[in-house]
């Protein structure tokens, strides 16, 4: 029987608001990372005395961010399946603001914190490379001399990071699922829970897919509630049962299990219904990305140079200065690059019918072929290793594969038909 829900939703407003504390959960426990120097400190930590206790904030921040993703992205392909629309909105997503931050880490936190003289620095291999290597792997690097204070988390420029490459591998994994599925909506969320749960009980699954292994449950979670919520919406029961059973979970030692599920269930809950966060976001503009990208070096910064060491203090000094990034990173790189997203498509779907026009069929076929084997040693290897290094190389990987697909391609199969 089909449980009462709530009204059907074409954007969950919530969802803007809960990444805005999300962002600021993960802000507020790296306060405390960085200003006791080490990564065994934490906001829960220090309030309870025990990492095992509840763990630390800034986890359920990163959780959300990849429920959010999981249910936003199996919701758009369910609804347009469209192999060039979710490459490019992804893209245009991240990367635009990521490929900015690193910039602006290299070329002006940089030179403002760095204990070597400018000339140095600037004459450094490392600081030219910095931005390139950053996005290229969608991971941190040092720069010369950058926080270079004594401790565990000396030169670490933007601790926040290590997340970004899961968050991209994912995509590709989703869309990799979506691909071999052929579209099928439930195989597809079928074939996401089977991996997570596999990372879950398996260590040989878990050694497969290393690059996304810790957060695909999360990133699972919501791909299951889009499967959900499609079907039978939402209820505030099931919703309060699951915000029960959460905290039961922590006072067994299974909160992290645990919030895979019914975290996602209160998050999906939670984002249907307006919040004074996206309400700001409204006005403001959803300054969540910017906030997860510039807290953790600006905290860093505000550490050098105050020597500011109280957690709560240092968090307080350094959000004011990190929205104020956030805000323009929004205005000035994110919405304009999104703007942009049905242009590129249409530029990329022009461009390979240039290319291989009269073949689209198989060049189309071969590119797709191309992405599942490239994409299939992307994620199982764990890491961005000699072949396939990026994403930026799968792509490769797949025009190869559209162009030996055109070679072989027969007369016969020739078709003008547009590339999805």
């Amino acid at each position: 029987m089909k449980i009462t829900t709530t009204a059907k939703v074409d954007h969950f407003a919530g969802f803007d608001g809960i990444r805005l504390v999300a962002a600021i959960f993960v802000i507020l426990s790296h306060a405390f990372v960085v200003a006791g120097g080490s990564n065994e400190q934490g906001f829960f930590i220090e309030m309870v005395g025990g990492r095992k206790a509840l763990g630390v904030l800034g986890d359920y921040g990163v959780n959300t961010f990849f429920i959010i993703s999981g249910f936003l992205l199996a919701r758009s392909l369910s609804f347009n399946a469209s192999f060039v629309t979710y490459s490019v909105n992804r893209a245009l997503r991240i990367i635009p603001a990521f490929a900015a931050c690193a910039l602006v880490s290299a070329f002006v936190i940089g030179p403002i914190c760095t204990s070597v003289s400018l000339r140095e620095y600037f004459s450094s291999s490392e600081t030219w490379a910095f931005s390139g290597y950053a996005v290229n792997g969608f991971t941190d690097w040092s720069l010369p001399g950058v926080f270079a204070y004594d401790g565990e988390l000396s030169k670490q420029v933007n601790g926040s990071l290590w997340s970004l490459r899961y968050e991209a591998l994912s995509y590709v994994f989703l869309l990799l699922v979506w691909t071999v599925s052929r579209r099928s909506t439930t195989l597809a969320t079928g074939l996401v829970i089977a991996v997570a749960v596999g990372t879950l009980v398996s260590p040989l699954v878990t050694a497969s897919f290393l690059g996304i292994a810790y957060t695909l449950p999360y990133f699972a979670g919501g791909v299951l509630m889009q499967w959900v919520h499609s079907r039978y919406g939402t209820s505030t029961i099931l919703a309060t049962a699951s915000a029960v059973l959460l905290v039961l979970a922590g006072t067994f030692h299974v909160r992290e299990k645990a919030f895979a599920l019914l975290g996602a269930y209160l998050v999906v809950f939670l984002g249907e219904r307006r919040n004074p966060g996206s309400a700001l976001a409204e006005k403001i503009g959803d300054c969540s990305y910017g906030l997860y990208l510039y807290g953790w070096p600006v905290e860093q910064l505000t550490r050098q140079f105050t020597g500011i060491t109280q957690p709560l203090l240092l968090f307080a000094v350094a959000l004011p200065i990190t929205w104020v990034l956030a805000f323009l990173s929004c205005h000035i790189v994110e919405r304009p690059a999104m703007q942009h997203r049905r242009a590129v498509a249409n530029w990329i779907r022009w461009l390979f019918a240039k290319l291989f026009k009269g073949n689209l069929i198989p060049a189309t076929t071969g590119a797709k072929w191309g992405f599942v084997v490239g994409a299939t040693y992307l994620l199982t290897k764990g890491q961005w290793w000699l072949v396939i290094q990026s994403i930026g190389e799968l792509v490769v990987v797949m025009l190869l594969g559209a162009f030996l697909a055109t070679l072989v391609n027969h007369p016969r199969w020739a078709s003008r038909q547009p590339l999805r």
